[in-house]
C-alpha cells in the first residue's frame, strides 16, 4: 500500500465552495460584505475566522463609524475569498480624511433604481443626494426608527415596520409637497 500525499489547503478547498458576489458601482464596503456573507450563509464571526482574524474584525469593517479598514494582507485574503480585485475593494471605502455621517443614511430614489447602499450617502458633508437633490434619510419616515447597518440590508426595508426603502420616496415627496404648501 502506497501513501499518496497531496498539497491540500483548507482555505483553497473552502474557496471552491464559496459563492461569488458581484460588487456594484459606488457600493459601500459594509453592504458588499453583508451580501457576500448572506450568499454564503456566513456570520461576520465566521468570515473573520476564515480570514484568520478575531471574531469581531469583520463586524468592525461593516460599521463605517468604527473607521476600521482591512490591512493590505487582509485585503489580499478577502480578495481571494470573494473573487473581487483588491483595487475594487479599496474603492468601497471613502478616504480616511472624509468625515462620515452616523447613523446610516440612504436616498430612497437611488435605492429604487439600484438597490444597494451607496458609499457617498455616508459623507457627513453631503446631506442631500447629488442625483435627486433630496435630503438623505437616516430613519424610516413611517416609524422613525434609525436604519440598521447596510450589511444587514437583506431585503431593503425598515427592520422595524418592514416599510420598503424604495417606497420611502413617496413619503419624502409628500412631505416636500406639504412643506412647499406651508402645511409643515
Amino acid at each position: 500500500m502506497t501513501l499518496v500525499t497531496t498539497s491540500f489547503s483548507l482555505q483553497s478547498s473552502v474557496e471552491l465552495w464559496l459563492l461569488q458576489v458581484e460588487s456594484y458601482p459606488n457600493e459601500s464596503f459594509g453592504h458588499f460584505l453583508g451580501r457576500f456573507r448572506r450568499a454564503n450563509c456566513l456570520s461576520s464571526a465566521h468570515l473573520s475566522a476564515m480570514l484568520g482574524q478575531r471574531s469581531y474584525v469583520v463586524s468592525y469593517w461593516e460599521s463605517p463609524s468604527r473607521q476600521r479598514r482591512p490591512s493590505p494582507a487582509q485585503l489580499q485574503q478577502l480578495s481571494q475569498l470573494t473573487g473581487v480585485a483588491i483595487s475594487q475593494l479599496q474603492l468601497m471605502w471613502l478616504s480616511s480624511d472624509i468625515p462620515l455621517h452616523w447613523p446610516t443614511r440612504l436616498c430612497p430614489d437611488c435605492y429604487a433604481e439600484a438597490p444597494w447602499h451607496k458609499l457617498t450617502w455616508q459623507r457627513a458633508d453631503q446631506p442631500h443626494c447629488a442625483i435627486h437633490q433630496r435630503s438623505l434619510l437616516s430613519k424610516c419616515p413611517r416609524c422613525y426608527h434609525a436604519f440598521q447597518l447596510p450589511s444587514y440590508w437583506a431585503i431593503g426595508q425598515c427592520d422595524r415596520c418592514q416599510f420598503p426603502f424604495a417606497q420611502m420616496r413617496f413619503y419624502q415627496a409628500a412631505a416636500a409637497k406639504s412643506k412647499a404648501q406651508g402645511l409643515i
